[in-house]
């Protein structure tokens, strides 16, 4: 199994002194609710590699700054690959070379010069937005596009190219070799490589939007995909076209949705709206595919307003001071009072349509969780919105154990 980072497994330590768990964290909250969804059929599946598509169980989890990075979403896929086999890394978004941060387990690099490119929250679509929530174009028809995954555990034997619809990646030079791509549907091509290995460079005739890339292995095992978008909310996956008919690539068996935060920051009003319209879609295009929504922890608003000082600019023992009023800017946080609202109406909506939800707002330790955080080193003190690398993981952790948990029905 994968390990922490150094610097959290010095700071869980701090913060387990004795062996006690983190005083803030709700322990006995930590379990997914089903709301009367029956998961039978998931633990099933997994004890039953026999009935896996093509050798994999896969699960795909969307979001949005929380999940870009992979921090959190990678201590999930490693709790899963170590118990039930690592079916491959999965998804690559196009995110660096849409100018965006990326995962740093991987990279995806082109030798030609991205001409156009679009990222989900970007005021205006110069191009076609795939399932990634991101899109690249190049300047020349031909790129050379190299692929490596840099974990010794994710080398790969196929790669999946995710593009505009019927969009001209046909066919790839490897090692002067040509292959030529399998359409697994109008937005997928898949080439398959003549050895595994954990770096290859495609020569492709890139007509069409680039998205992003999956890598896969012919082992059986666990394939756990990220799709997160910064920014992000259920309304914006709305304006991908066909964003849930374009996931069906991925077979997921649980799509998990970690949303919120940034309706949060916003009107409220058409926020059940837009989770039911998501969940519709999802639903149709993937019916067999169970959901689990997940509710957003506490974060904090920033203020600032400017307040008036007197400096003193004159004056000494014979004349008589003067002073004059300058302005400072002075900032200050408090706890944002639409994250709870949020969190009751995903709650509400999970119970009224027999969802399972995962209730982080709950777990990491309700109101007045957001100050214990930033103060353990967990959360961002830049924005008190953002965890730092550790409590990601962390709550990557606490995910992954309330996932075991439910998938062996104990």
């Amino acid at each position: 199994m994968k390990r922490l980072s150094t610097l959290t497994i010095i700071l869980l330590a701090c913060l387990n002194v004795g062996g006690q768990e983190i005083d803030f964290i709700n322990y006995d909250a930590n379990h997914i609710i089903f709301n009367g969804d029956d998961w039978g059929d998931l633990r099933r599946s997994l004890g039953n590699s026999k009935s896996w598509t093509d050798g994999k169980w896969q699960m795909v989890h969307i979001g949005d700054s929380h999940i870009q990075p992979g921090i959190m979403t990678a201590q999930v896929r490693w709790k899963m690959q170590n118990k039930w086999g690592n079916g491959g890394r999965g998804l690559l978004p196009a995110l660096n070379l849409a100018k965006t941060n990326e995962p740093t387990d991987y990279y995806l690099k082109s030798s030609e010069k991205v001409k156009e490119s679009s990222r989900l929250l970007s005021r205006t679509w110069t191009t076609e937005i795939g399932l990634t929530g991101v899109a690249v174009r190049w300047d020349s028809a031909f790129t050379q596009l190299s692929i490596r995954a840099k974990d010794r555990d994710d080398v790969f034997n196929s790669v999946v190219l995710l593009h505009a619809p019927h969009g001209g990646y046909e066919t790839a030079m490897v090692n002067g070799e040509l292959l030529f791509a399998k359409e697994l549907s109008a937005w997928a091509s898949r080439i398959d490589l003549k050895q595994q290995t954990d770096t290859v460079t495609l020569g492709v005739p890139c007509t069409s939007d680039f998205y992003g890339a999956i890598i896969t292995n012919n082992k059986k095992g666990v394939m756990a995909h990220a799709i997160g978008n910064n920014g992000a909310t259920y309304g914006t996956y709305l304006k991908v076209n066909n964003f849930a008919e374009q996931m069906k690539v991925l077979n997921p068996q649980l799509i998990i949705i970690s949303l919120g935060t940034n309706e949060a920051f916003g009107n409220l009003g058409g926020v059940e709206s837009d989770i039911n319209r998501l969940v519709s879609q999802l639903r149709k295009a993937m019916p067999k595919a169970h959901i689990l929504l997940t509710t957003p922890m506490e974060c904090q608003r920033r203020t600032s307003k400017q307040v008036a000082q007197q400096v003193k600019v004159g004056g000494g023992k014979r004349r008589k001071a003067r002073y004059k009023t300058v302005y400072k800017t002075v900032t200050s946080y408090g706890a944002n009072a639409n994250v709870p609202r949020v969190r009751d109406i995903i709650m509400n909506y999970a119970r009224h349509h027999k969802i399972a939800v995962w209730d982080l707002y709950t777990i990491a330790g309700g109101y007045g969780a957001s100050n214990k955080w930033v103060s353990a080193g967990l959360m961002n003190p830049n924005d008190h919105l953002h965890q730092l690398e550790a409590g990601y993981e962390l709550q990557g952790m606490l995910l992954g154990d309330a996932l075991m948990q439910a998938l062996r029905g104990k």
